[in-house]
């Protein structure tokens, strides 16, 4: 019975693709469980279809609908999270972001759209009863096919089944797409001389037993490098990566000292290796919850000395933490850093942020310059992502320093201690002209 319906369900991506009609909204989810053949499919509509809503977020793959020059003729895209993956659809004008926390992330959508046409999702090989689980993700899609009329399922014959909020049965299923591969790989960064400075620095302010939020890049490989040091360790966060794998695996992290889900590692999404997506595959340590549930402040707040981990591209001399983009330029996200490290205080812990203390752009002039990342006030037009009154450690590769209870004349000296050397003379000489205090 249940085989026959899968075999009636069967459709190739361009089939699937087919059924898309104009003025449809389409949600087209990223993550583990970017659907790679169906969203590539969807560039043969182009011309052919026209206000297509399309709601996305992180993908891992460049699908051709992204990448096609001409998809805003058809397509318009939004997400509450980019990548460089949505950089060319919102250089081009057809892909708007959202500003959002992720905790609230379901709702919002489903305020500004009451009704979706159509989910396509990557989920792991059905089982003899008929389920299928998403492969490695449970971010909001759960959440959201209430609202939803059809699903279709793309089948990675390597897809990981996952525990959680991540099952979908064949029954409320519309179309199904076979497709040979892994889920959609995320790449690690390797850490450079400052991560490791950097990630030595945090990891001091990680004691054994606390429950830890991470996610990635080569500041958060570095640390964890460190971490393995540490024991009894948990993790409660939004998303898992190799190096969190392999914290587990060297016994760094063994969640026994959790107050909540004691011996579960806790997830929203997982992203990383073809090895990290078979360390998932159906192990029940590793449980993915939507982030209406994991970076839900009450929830963080339950887990004993929580710690939050998170980074900026800006500070400036009062705390204030830019995050997510430069001037009106949309880079990524704010993600969880609210959610994660107003909880993580909530709970007595800690919330860390992290950055480089200096970056290179290009200037006016095409030249290449070094500025600080910690500014006397951001770049016009920079949002704050993460408030001064939230901000309680900042880390860079020249130390850590707590800005908690500080006044601001204090905290521009503790942030200028911890900024570039070659920077710190400019950095005080600003303030006092600025802010008219003398430091």
């Amino acid at each position: 019975m249940i085989t026959e319906e899968y075999r009636r369900k069967l459709m190739s991506a361009a089939d699937a693709a087919e059924t898309v009609r104009s003025g449809d909204t389409v949600m087209l989810p990223g993550g583990a469980i970017t659907p790679v053949d169906f969203g590539n499919a969807l560039t043969e509509l182009v011309g052919r279809r026209e206000n297509i809503r399309l709601m996305t977020y992180l993908p891992l793959a460049p699908l051709a609908v992204y990448t096609d020059p001409n998809a805003g003729s058809t397509f318009t895209m939004e997400a509450p999270f980019y990548n460089r993956f949505l950089q060319g659809p919102a250089g081009r004008d057809c892909c708007s972001f959202i500003p959002n926390h992720l905790r609230n992330m379901s709702r919002d959508w489903v305020c500004a759209v009451p009704e979706i046409d159509l989910m396509v999702v990557t989920v792991s090989p059905m089982d003899k009863h008929g389920w299928f689980t998403m492969t490695g993700s449970a971010i909001l899609e759960q959440d959201l096919i209430p609202y939803t009329k059809r699903i279709i399922v793309e089948v990675a014959s390597h897809g990981p089944r996952t525990f959680g909020d991540t099952l979908i049965h064949i029954s409320q299923v519309d179309g199904i797409i076979e497709s040979d591969r892994y889920p959609a790989t995320l790449p690690r960064e390797t850490p450079t001389a400052e991560d490791e400075l950097l990630g030595g620095h945090v990891a001091e302010l990680v004691e054994d037993g606390s429950t830890i939020q991470l996610g990635f890049g080569g500041t958060i490989d570095a640390l964890a490098g460190r971490l393995k040091e540490k024991s009894g360790l948990g993790i409660h966060t939004e998303s898992f990566s190799d190096c969190a794998m392999e914290l587990l695996k060297c016994g760094a992290v063994t969640n026994a000292n959790k107050t909540l889900h004691k011996g579960i590692t806790v997830t929203s999404f997982t992203m990383g290796s073809k090895e990290l997506y078979d360390y998932i595959d159906d192990n029940p340590a590793i449980l993915h919850k939507s982030l209406s549930y994991t970076n839900d402040l009450t929830v963080i707040a339950q887990n004993r000395k929580m710690v939050s981990i998170n980074a900026a591209l800006y500070v400036d001399l009062t705390g204030q933490c830019a995050s997510e983009g430069v001037g009106t330029y949309q880079i990524s996200g704010s993600g969880g850093q609210v959610d994660t490290g107003v909880g993580a205080q909530m709970a007595g812990g800690k919330s860390i942020i992290t950055l480089k203390s200096t970056r290179t752009r290009k200037n006016a002039d095409g030249q290449i310059i070094t500025e600080s990342c910690i500014r006397p006030v951001l770049p016009e037009g920079t949002c704050v992502t993460y408030t001064r009154s939230n901000t309680h450690f900042v880390a860079t590769e020249y130390g850590t320093v707590c800005l908690r209870g500080e006044t601001v004349k204090e905290r521009a000296r503790k942030l200028i201690s911890i900024a570039h050397p070659d920077f710190r003379d400019q950095l005080q000489d600003e303030f006092e002209r600025l802010y008219r205090m003398k430091l």
